[in-house]
This record gives structure tokens, sequence and C-alpha cells, in this order.
């Protein structure tokens, strides 16, 4: 049970007004707002307050999971899917296997989940929802490449963490001294980096950190060819600053 099918209609109703509220920026602080609520339904300021502090992130958090479910649902209706059909696509848009799917659905066990999974409107549904998936930032194949680099960068470059250790002795004229030892170190994790370039490798279909190293490969040589360029214009220079001598 979800924390919308748990509250009653005056608490649902306040969270609601109080998104609203908030989407129009009423007021300048969270007080105007419990206020302004208090003021519309008669409930005392502490009260909404509490109500507010106790189910407000949840209820957005179900508000958006709702809206997700709706929208696959969308999905799944506009390509004529039938209900044990949509029940089997939501399911395997969850994590679930083929087979786990079919019995979820209801199938019958006489049916091959192989063939539930190959019809071609389960299947024209299920890319759609895969698409529109990927299409969110923190699961673009974009963000998950540069996740992974991040990964590899700081598993060759180490992660610095500071150690703090505590000594205690007793001394017969100044009593109990505690004294602290701090120390800096740098953590490598290679394996890690390693997994993380190999994951890269997979997605883009080459080896990225052979690429890292022949574009730095490549700017280095240039930088070499410009430094002779101006050496040489500088030795132009002066060959044209040389002072003639007459006979």
């Amino acid at each position: 049970m979800n924390i919308i099918e748990k509250l009653d209609k005056e608490k649902l109703g306040i969270l609601h007004l109080y998104m609203q509220l908030e989407k129009q920026k009423f007021g300048k602080t969270k007080k105007h707002r419990y206020e302004e609520i208090a003021r519309r339904t008669k409930k005392s300021v502490n009260t909404i307050k509490s109500w507010i502090a106790r189910y407000y992130v949840k209820y957005l958090a179900c508000l958006e999971e709702i809206a997700v479910v709706e929208e696959n649902a969308t999905i799944c209706n506009l390509e004529g899917l039938t209900e044990k059909q949509t029940a089997y696509v939501i399911a395997r848009m969850n994590g679930y296997s083929t087979q786990e799917a079919k019995e979820i659905a209801g199938y019958a066990k006489s049916t091959k989940a192989a063939d539930i999974e190959k019809h071609p409107k389960i299947q024209k549904t299920m890319i759609a929802l895969r698409e529109r998936l990927f299409e969110d930032t923190k699961l673009g194949a974009e963000q998950i490449a540069n996740d992974l680099k991040e990964i590899a960068v700081l598993g060759m470059k180490g992660i610095e963490v500071i150690e703090t250790v505590y000594h205690d002795e007793s001394n017969g004229t100044l009593g109990r001294i505690t004294s602290r030892n701090v120390k800096k170190k740098t953590i490598y994790n290679l394996s890690a980096s390693q997994a993380a370039l190999k994951e890269i490798n997979n997605m883009l279909g080459y080896e990225y950190m052979g690429e890292i190293k022949a574009e730095r490969k490549a700017g280095k040589l240039e930088e070499e060819l410009l430094e002779l360029k101006i050496e040489k214009a500088k030795k132009d220079l002066n060959k044209e600053n040389v002072p003639k001598v007459l006979d």
C-alpha cells in the first residue's frame, strides 16, 4: 500500500495544496505557505507543518511513480496489447525474467515464454519503453560513460584519505595525556579503474585508453612542431638583423 492509499482525504488535500503553492512559488518562506494553507483549510499551522514534514516527500515520490506507470500503460494501450501482454511487459520492464513475467501475467503453463517475448507487439512496446527510459539523463549512455570515466580516473590518481590516531598515556606528573597523530595517504584502486575502462571500451566499441594516449601523443607532437617553428622564426629574424659588411 502506497502513501496515497494510506492517507485520508484531508491530509491528501493539504499535501496537494502545498505542492500547488510550491509550484506557484507562493510566499518567501515555507512558513508563508503553511499560514496560507491554514487560512484556507482552518487547520492549525503546527498540524500542517507536521503533516508536510512526515508525508510530503513520500507523497511526491508516489506521484512520480504513478506518472511513470500511467505513461507505460499508455504506451501499452497505444500498441493495442491485451491485459496479459501488458502485465508481461510491465513485469519484464521491472527486471523479471521471461519465465517469471509469463507466470506473473497469468499465461498457461503450455505457453512458451520465448514465444511471448517474440510477439511483434510486445517487442515493439518494450523497445519504445526502453528508448524512453534511456532518454533519461541519469540512465543515458553519455552519463554512464562519464561516470565510468570518473571511476577510471579516480582509480589511477587515487583518493586522499586522512587518518587520525589518538594515543592515551599516563604521566606521573601531568596525569593522563592524549596525543593525536594525523596521517595522509592516497588509496589507489587499479582494479576498479581497469574494470571501468573495460566497460567504456565495450560501450564505445574501441580501446578508450588507447585513444586517450594517442590524443596526448598527437598533442605533444603539435607542441614540439610549434616550438620548432618558433625557433626557426627566431633564427630567420636574427639573420635579417645581422649588419652587412661593405667592401
